[in-house]
């Protein structure tokens, strides 16, 4: 296995270091700094500051694998800078493709700075808040439990759910729900497996908490709705010393999120933004326009295909038509010779033997 492929995260974030290295040669000649070089590949430097900024953006280093990790880490950088060095030497810096992948990185790592640096200014969630997020959320933590579920997913459009609700409620089997739905051409896709709480949607947790073994269900995600039965569960609780640490992560984050969206939000009403060509009138204009012209052409293609059976409907009614007429005019035809070879037959005389004596007799004395 090459190193590498044990710090994914590590060589990602260094793969965005190699762009931001063409930028930097391609601007002019490396200044040469007084810091801790560790190796050099064709008089190209490489710091051990390199080294710290790969490690601090690292996951699941551990004072057992730093130097393990270390070691790794600047054969990554080696390996970096050697393409890097062939990349200058083939002018490849000055190719379109390759300006605009570093632009596109640079743009990408000043603005993450940027939110990161809201994100990280926020004040840090306090014990009695994590405490009072552990109380309001016994299902994922004192009361906590491993669901084995099977699941059928509707869409949010789905029309008549109230229906749908009440047959989930009162249904033996998921087959016989599957069946209904089947009947009714309601669109579903199944699924199913073990998950535990922390694996489950916030906004279906509370609902399929209240589940006991072996229930059927509906309740309602953000992406629509499941028909849910719980197979089996088992209680598996989380105390609160546990998971005091894990919640003050989430509502950090939680909390960081909801700062660089109000910034967002306030930077972009403080700002000028001018927009043209095809998203002339703004973003929400240019989705309106995009929904809009989707509708139509949905409706066209029912129109279309409505047309289309009209028309099919109305070439088969007239064939039908025609070999309706078809049939009677021949019918009448047969019936009109059968007719006639009726009449025909009543208009010819029969002779018998003594009538044609009789009649040669008449003949002889005339």
């Amino acid at each position: 296995m090459h190193p590498s492929s044990k710090y994914p995260r590590i060589f990602a974030y260094v793969a965005v270091l190699c762009a931001v290295a063409l930028l930097t040669t391609a601007c002019g000649k490396k200044e040469k700094t007084a810091t801790q070089v560790v190796a050099a590949v064709d008089g190209e430097e490489i710091s051990v500051h390199q080294i710290n900024a790969v490690l601090a953006k690292a996951r699941g280093i551990t004072p057992e694998n730093l130097p393990q990790a270390k070691a790794d880490i600047l054969g990554g950088l080696v390996d970096q800078q050697l393409a890097i060095n062939l990349a200058m030497s083939k002018k490849l810096d000055r190719t379109p493709e390759v300006v605009a992948a570093i632009e596109a990185a640079r743009r990408e790592i000043l603005a993450r700075a940027a939110l990161e640096q809201i994100a990280s200014a926020q004040p840090k969630p306090t014990d009695d808040e994590a405490k009072a997020y552990y109380a309001e959320h016994p299902a994922l933590f004192g009361e906590r439990r491993i669901y084995n579920l099977q699941e059928i997913a509707i869409g949010k459009n789905v029309e008549g759910i109230d229906l749908i609700r009440a047959h989930a409620s009162s249904v033996k089997s998921m087959e016989e729900m599957v069946a209904w739905l089947k009947e009714r051409k309601v669109e579903f896709a199944v699924n199913g497996g073990t998950r535990p709480a922390e694996q489950l949607p916030l906004e279906v947790l509370p609902k399929l908490h209240a589940f006991k073994d072996g229930q059927i269900g509906l309740v309602e995600s953000k992406e629509g709705y499941l028909v849910v039965k719980v197979v089996a569960s088992r209680a598996q609780p989380v105390t609160e010393v546990q998971a005091l640490p894990t919640i003050k992560v989430f509502l950090s984050n939680q909390r960081g999120a909801e700062a660089v969206k109000l910034a967002k939000v306030d930077m972009k009403t403080k700002a000028k933004i001018e927009y043209f060509g095809e998203f002339a009138g703004g973003e929400g204009a240019y989705k309106a326009k995009a929904e809009a012209d989707a509708k139509a052409a949905t409706e066209a293609a029912a129109q279309a295909k409505a047309k289309a059976k009209a028309d099919a409907d109305t070439l088969a009614s007239q064939k039908a038509q025609e070999r309706a007429v078809s049939q009677a005019e021949q019918e009448a035809r047969a019936k009109a010779r059968a007719e006639a070879r009726t009449q025909s037959g009543k208009g010819q005389e029969v002779f018998t033997p003594d009538a044609v004596n009789l009649e040669k007799g008449i003949k002889g004395l005339k």
